[in-house]
């Protein structure tokens, strides 16, 4: 498996996220929103982006191993 494209998909995933929070979070600061649909997004939002972090963290844990067994 190629480590290198892993880490740049994780992390592209985390900045995708790190925006569209932020934008949510300012949208939801300025704005009320009586809709339980945002409340999941966040949520999902933020799953999205552990699920990334922790893939980048076993991709550079094990590609650091796998480079010294070559």
């Amino acid at each position: 498996m190629d480590f290198q494209l892993l880490n740049k998909l994780c992390f592209a995933i985390c900045i995708v996220c790190i925006v569209v929070g932020t934008v949510l979070s300012m949208s939801m600061i300025w704005v009320t929103y009586p809709s339980e649909f945002l409340t999941k997004f966040w949520s999902t939002n933020g799953v999205l982006f552990l699920a990334a972090v922790l893939a980048l963290i076993v991709s550079k844990i094990f590609g650091g191993r796998s480079k010294g067994v070559a």
